[in-house]
């Protein structure tokens, strides 16, 4: 089947998001930090480093596993379905969703994102309050955001998280979209073609790739120097209220939200039309 005059206007923006969104590293001064950090962290004891890898690992897998499995989960369904008929009345289940546009798929991710991005924003801004309690829920609440980001984009275009391979292919998005910025492109490319291995077993953390996990681990470490900058800034008060923080904690993670949903939208419009 082949792509529609629009679908290929899409493609081709697709593809000049690929030309401009990702970062060439090693000409990019943001590669050299970035690089130090990941030395710094290799530093690190490797029962350590492995203790770390298995908790967030653990973390992510039951977070998206059990969001699959909620009231919430079949409500959000439900709602996508409801989404769906809106243009073709048809649809009955999420592989049906297929049979809408690229037009009409995308207007639906964006509404849907753009509540998550909010919900991120407002999620920041509570954890900037700087209090023990909200500083240990940030990390959680950031995972479970964007994770749900995913799920609904996957849904949204006709795919099933109750496949296995569904399920693993939404958590390898999350850590490509949650990599360094200036080391994304490979992880972009690897995730396109594994959409060639759709047979294959996945793991969030393969130990024989244990420089992307220790990449990768940069991510949490800068969450919780996050939460450490956040708990120092508890005391700065604007008439009573932390204001710096709460800026800071509803910066931080709008634009990691942001970053997350943009480059899960652009994978899940380009496996749309390369499986047409």
């Amino acid at each position: 089947m082949g792509l529609t005059s629009r679908e290929e206007a899409v493609w081709e923006a697709i593809e000049q998001w690929e030309e401009e969104y990702f970062i060439e590293g090693d000409k990019n001064t943001i590669y050299s930090l970035e690089t130090s950090l990941n030395k710094a962290i290799e530093k690190w004891r490797p029962d350590l480093q492995e203790r770390l890898f298995n908790t967030i690992d653990s973390l992510i897998f039951h977070s998206h596993a059990i969001s699959q499995n909620s009231k919430y989960d079949k409500e959000t369904t439900a709602k996508v379905l409801d989404f769906g008929r809106v243009f073709n009345s048809d649809i009955n289940e999420i592989a049906d969703m297929k049979y809408l546009t690229i037009d009409q798929l995308r207007f639906i991710t964006n509404q849907q994102l753009a509540k998550q991005r909010l919900l991120s924003l407002a999620q920041g801004g509570f954890s900037g309050i700087g209090g023990l309690l909200t500083i240990s829920l940030d990390l959680p609440l950031m995972l479970t955001i964007n994770l749900r980001s995913i799920q609904l984009t996957a849904m949204t275009y006709g795919y099933d998280l109750y496949k296995p391979y569904e399920l693993m292919l939404a958590l390898k998005v999350f850590h490509v979209a949650t990599l360094p910025k200036t080391m994304q492109k490979e992880g972009w490319k690897q995730l396109v073609m594994e959409l060639n291995h759709i047979e294959d077993e996945w793991l969030m953390f393969d130990e024989k790739d244990s420089y992307k996990s220790t990449v990768w681990l940069q991510q949490p470490v800068k969450q919780i120097g996050k939460g450490m900058v956040l708990f120092l800034l508890r005391n700065k008060l604007i008439k009573g209220i932390p204001l710096l923080g709460i800026t800071v904690g509803a910066a931080a993670n709008y634009f990691l939200a942001k970053q997350v949903t943009e480059i899960t939208h652009q994978f899940y419009q380009k496996r749309y039309l390369l499986e047409k």
